[in-house]
């Protein structure tokens, strides 16, 4: 299923998009023009990571620091738990993830 975030003018390096999708929220995030989708509740408090800090291809949770790897999803304080990742497609000017 291809699901529609927003528009490129919203998403600026460093900037992102969020919203709810079925039974999660996914955030679509433009790390130095690289675009990555990925489930956005961190696992350690359920926290929002769509605000999250943002660098070098690593989302940081403000809530308690853990930081997840956009690419793989793998949460670099417990690599137990991993975040599901989407691909994004910008078409024009508009940002998808595929779910």
């Amino acid at each position: 299923m291809r699901i529609k975030m927003g528009s490129l003018v919203h998403l600026s390096p460093g900037h992102w998009l969020d919203k709810q999708v079925l039974a999660r929220r996914v955030a679509v995030y433009n790390d130095g023009g690289r675009f990555y989708g990925i489930e956005a509740d961190c696992k350690h408090m359920k926290a929002s990571l769509a605000t999250g800090q943002v660098e070098h291809g690593i989302v940081t949770c403000r809530w308690h620091g853990w930081r997840y790897d956009l690419k793989t999803g793998l949460c670099l304080n417990n690599t137990r738990f991993r975040l599901k990742t989407y691909r994004v497609d910008v078409v024009g000017q508009d940002v998808y993830v595929e779910i």
